[in-house]
């Protein structure tokens, strides 16, 4: 038994780090007054963009960075959609969901199944000092390292630069922060491009990391688990670790019980990180400080006063 806590306890960082990714991007979106629900369909392209890197013969670091080119590529679309056009954010935002898994789906085809060198280890006797179980979770990819580091940056470029009262101001009254000067349509457009390449980054770490391989679908779910994460976490990137880490325990254990040789029915297993979905979504709308962390113009259409 203490072998299958050891194992979950390592494995937990690897399945939180997807969703951390995503969440990070989203609330980045939605500060700035903009809702994206195409997160599933962009994960899935940096997903794919990556396996297609490495097995075209390109080193890690390209493969990631064609990630994120991907990512950025789709969610430039849905700037143009639901900012520049100001056509409904939900459904420009299905629209990127269903055009990006339906083209990954399609150009990763004759890559599919094929495998792909995984990020290793950073220092694998770094920590070595450190009892054996520590030791396993402290030990992780650089992706994984770049994906708890990452909310504590932009939680302190939010909330404590410039850049970041501006892109708060626009997401909380557009324009008032129009009347003081501030480019709507540039901080909007500027909040989902940062955005969509931290969601390219969410799916290169599930196909180099996580499954190290490409497979139609292999996404799952998990961006739009990540929509459902940014209401709990309340907009907050720092309480979006928390989050994710209970997420990424959830999915952590299900191989684990279908490798234990428990008469578990599989379905069952699989239905663990929805059911715990539906769970945060409840306790998320217990209490009324969810109503005052929303952004109060998120998914909110421009007014004319805004500048184009």
């Amino acid at each position: 038994m203490n072998g299958f806590l050891a194992d979950w306890a390592a494995a937990v960082p690897v399945f939180a780090a997807p969703f951390l990714l995503a969440t990070t991007g989203l609330i980045i979106n939605e500060r700035a007054g903009v809702m994206n629900l195409g997160a599933e369909g962009i994960m899935s392209m940096g997903a794919v963009s990556a396996v297609i890197a490495m097995l075209s013969g390109t080193g890690l670091f390209a493969a990631i960075l064609f990630a994120c080119v991907a990512a950025l590529a789709m969610t430039l679309l849905f700037a143009v959609l639901a900012v520049v056009l100001r056509l409904e954010q939900v459904l420009s935002g299905l629209v990127i969901f269903a055009f990006g898994v339906g083209l990954s789906g399609v150009i990763g085809d004759s890559y599919a199944n094929q495998p792909v060198h995984a990020l290793g280890i950073v220092a694998p006797r770094l920590f070595s000092f450190f009892p054996h179980w520590l030791a396993r979770i402290i030990d992780q990819d650089p992706l994984t390292y770049l994906a708890f580091l990452l909310p504590i940056i932009v939680w302190w470029v939010l909330e404590r630069t410039e850049l970041g009262l501006r892109l708060r101001a626009v997401g909380e009254d557009a324009p008032a922060a129009d009347a003081a000067g501030v480019n709507v349509m540039l901080m909007r457009v500027g909040a989902v491009l940062a955005g969509g390449i931290v969601l390219g980054l969410a799916g290169a770490h599930l196909s180099l990391v996580g499954s190290q391989v490409w497979v139609n679908g292999m996404v799952s779910g998990r961006g739009w688990i990540a929509v459902a994460l940014v209401t709990f976490s309340r907009w907050n990137t720092l309480r979006a670790i928390g989050a994710a880490l209970l997420f990424g325990a959830v999915q952590a254990v299900i191989p684990l019980i279908l490798s234990s040789g428990l008469h578990v029915p599989i379905y069952l297993i699989q239905m663990l990180p929805y059911v715990a979905t539906i769970v945060v979504l409840g306790a998320s709308g217990i209490g009324s400080t969810r109503l005052s962390a929303q952004p109060e113009d998120l998914a909110r259409p421009f007014l004319r006063e805004e500048r184009r």
